[in-house]
């Protein structure tokens, strides 16, 4: 946590944990592709995306697709609604993930709207 200050995907996991009872770990787990192609998709239209596939070490879809491979490979449910959270939960959980200071280091700039497009993709 110190080297890294976290990100998104854990401000994004925050309010699952807390409103959903999914355990913090597997909230990451479940919100790292769709944060890893938000920061793609930004450091893209930023123009900078080569300086973020540096970092990674690697292209940013490749990496989302290979976390999601990998949450199959586990048998983890991959959507927000296999948690039984509706597209109504989202503004709420939205609205809390902007308050986690954790969010605030994440590569690509992240509040509300940003959390929000985040948790819509997770759906």
């Amino acid at each position: 946590i110190e080297n890294s200050m976290l990100g998104a995907a854990h401000a994004l996991a925050n309010p699952l944990t807390g409103h959903f009872g999914i355990a913090h770990g597997l909230a990451v787990g479940l919100m790292l592709p769709h944060v890893v192609r938000y920061n793609t998709a930004y450091f893209k239209s930023k123009n900078i995306e080569d300086q973020y596939q540096k970092s990674l070490g690697m292209n940013g879809e490749a990496l989302a697709d290979r976390i999601d491979q990998l949450l199959s490979a586990a048998k983890i449910k991959r959507h927000l609604s296999d948690y039984n959270i509706s597209k109504n939960d989202l503004e709420k959980l939205a609205t809390e993930a902007a308050l986690q200071w954790t969010g605030t280091f994440n590569p690509a700039p992240v509040k509300h709207e940003e959390l929000l497009t985040i948790y819509r993709a997770a759906i």
